[in-house]
Formats: structure tokens, C-alpha cells, sequence
């Protein structure tokens, strides 16, 4: 079974500008997809926005932990 809670609160945390949170629980989100469990939607386009948008460094850490989960090759500034 997919986990609901996780799924659900990272957009919403997107759509309240907490950045921060939404970083933390997609890098979670990351972790369960590159382990195999399904995940109902695809963390890839979140952690690609989370890196566009947000800012702070620890958000920085937790986009590059999910970033390289997920096996995403970016181009560094």
C-alpha cells in the first residue's frame, strides 16, 4: 500500500511556500521510491521545483540527498 500522508503533505507544504518541509518530506519520498515501494506520484518534477525555487541550505542538502535517490543528473551553477 502506497503511503497517503507523505504524498499529500508534500504538495501541500509546496503550496504553502514552506519549502523547507516540503524538501524534507520528498527526500523521504525519494527513499521509498528508490527502494521499490510505489509511491503515488512521481517525486521527480517536486524535487525539480523544490531546487528552482527554494533556498537555505538545508533545503539545498535535502533536494541533493532526494536529487541523487532518484538518480537525477543536474548541471552544477
Amino acid at each position: 500500500m502506497p503511503p497517503r500522508s507523505p504524498s499529500r503533505a508534500a504538495p501541500r507544504a509546496v503550496l504553502r511556500r514552506d519549502f523547507p518541509t516540503a524538501a524534507r518530506i520528498t527526500r523521504w519520498l525519494a527513499l521509498l521510491s528508490a527502494e521499490g515501494v510505489p509511491v503515488p506520484f512521481d517525486p521527480v518534477p517536486l524535487v525539480e521545483h523544490l531546487r528552482l525555487y527554494g533556498g537555505g541550505p538545508r533545503l539545498a542538502l535535502d533536494v541533493a540527498i532526494a536529487g541523487r535517490l532518484l538518480a537525477l543528473e543536474w548541471e552544477t551553477p
